[in-house]
């Protein structure tokens, strides 16, 4: 495989990253805006920075997995929906 096809792969997996995380802050957004939840209350919670809720708001980083769990738990969602958009009886029918 050449330089330029790497270059053209990896430009390609970033754009899909980058699309599965903005997907994935939209959700999260969505979800803490809903149960009327700021940024800096979600950070107590889960014993991160404003900033690092922020950040995963707006899509610009993911929260690690275990915070997936628990800001879950505290709304009251799914965490599969959470990461992927897909509700869970759906991901295990398939």
């Amino acid at each position: 495989m050449g330089r330029h096809s790497q270059t053209l792969g990896h430009l390609e997996r970033s754009h899909e990253d980058n699309a599965l995380r903005r997907a994935m802050a939209a959700r999260l957004d969505r979800a803490l805006q809903k149960a009327n939840i700021s940024s800096a209350k979600a950070a107590g919670w889960l014993d991160v920075s404003e900033h690092d809720v922020q950040f995963w708001r707006r899509g610009i980083t993911v929260p690690p997995f275990a915070a997936f769990n628990r800001i879950a738990k505290a709304l009251d969602i799914d965490p599969h929906w959470l990461c992927t958009g897909q509700a869970e009886r759906a991901h295990a029918a398939n």
